[in-house]
């Protein structure tokens, strides 16, 4: 599902059909958590991993030494390890699911929002459904309508 197909899907709400959102609502709610604890712990293992693919490549390049036989600064050791491939790619792999786990708190967050906007709504309509008249065309529209 695109982004946009999600957007529309979460943020949509038939108001004349209210009870399935609150159906889906701790459904959705579950799916993207879990979605994004899955991205938090990718995160965090790729981090741990760029943590130590860094930790290899400064200990790599601490040890050599230059053709004078001197030992490579900190500057030098630091610059070295942010050309090193190894290094680059875990870095890439952590940045990726850096912003893998943001994409998916957006998607928790547009769905604790939409539980909100239905619990808004909800009340909305109890205080509408008072009024006699609105009853009346929403006992009209069910007849009419059996899925409503």
């Amino acid at each position: 599902m695109s982004r946009d197909e999600f957007l529309e899907d979460v943020v949509n709400i038939d108001p004349l059909n209210i009870d399935e959102h609150f159906r889906k609502v701790p459904a959705e709610l579950a799916y993207y958590n879990q979605q994004y604890a899955d991205a938090v712990e990718a995160y965090l293992k790729a981090k741990a991993e760029c943590e130590r693919t860094h930790a290899r490549v400064y200990i790599e390049t601490s040890s050599e030494t230059d053709e004078k036989g001197k030992k490579p600064t900190v500057a030098a050791i630091e610059a070295s390890i942010q050309m090193n491939d190894d290094y680059h790619i875990a870095k890439l792999n952590m940045l990726n699911a850096e912003a893998e786990k943001a994409r998916l708190r957006g998607k928790v967050d547009v769905v604790s929002a939409k539980k909100e906007m239905l619990i808004s709504l909800g009340a909305h309509i109890r205080v509408e459904m008072s009024d006699p008249m609105v009853r009346a065309q929403a006992a009209n529209r069910r007849s009419l309508d059996p899925e409503y």
